[in-house]
């Protein structure tokens, strides 16, 4: 292929795209709600320090706004128990219910984790999910899925287990924004 033909092709590619661009912002597309606004205060790539079951390991989060900016994408990569760990999740906003529903997929064999009740604090400063789950003895058990963001470079998620009156912190994220 000549070096013109290259050019001419990248070129038409790009005006394309400009033109679809532009067609797409004339249409209208319906703005977002302020509840999935709120998702952006995890967008950004992050280093992780994760503790849990008396050891530390380290990883990296990715997490971008997909879909037309409705879901939040979660992508984290680490190590769990020395073995190379891979975790996503996906978390939207149900406007008919007023809640944020999310799932959690990862390798290390568990099931699926569903929430169907997020919520954001008041002040935006964390955000509450309960989930049913299997416990470290492997019976089912509740959980409470907590992030709180303190600052704009940094963020935790923690992972309770809830026995009535009773919460047992079982794992604990400590996340910093790159860049």
């Amino acid at each position: 292929m000549s070096l013109a033909l290259l050019f001419a092709c990248i070129s038409a590619l790009l005006i394309f795209h400009a033109a679809s661009s532009a067609a797409r912002q004339e249409a209208g597309a319906p703005a977002l709600p302020p509840e999935v606004k709120r998702l952006e205060a995890w967008v950004g790539t992050w280093d992780a320090e994760v503790s849990m079951m008396g050891q530390v390991s380290k990883g990296s989060e990715v997490c971008r706004l997909d879909c037309g900016g409705f879901w939040l994408v979660t992508e984290h990569t680490g190590t769990f128990m020395g073995a190379p760990f891979l975790g996503k999740g996906f978390t939207g906003f149900d406007a008919a219910k007023g809640v944020y529903t999310g799932v959690w997929i990862d390798s290390s064999g568990g099931p699926m984790s569903v929430f169907s009740d997020g919520q954001f604090s008041k002040d935006g400063k964390s955000f509450a999910a309960q989930v049913d789950g299997f416990g470290m003895d492997g019976k089912p058990g509740r959980f409470e899925y907590l992030s709180t963001f303190p600052d704009a470079r940094t963020r935790t998620f923690e992972i309770s287990q809830l026995d009535g009156a009773k919460k047992e912190l079982q794992m604990r994220i400590r996340y910093t924004r790159k860049g």
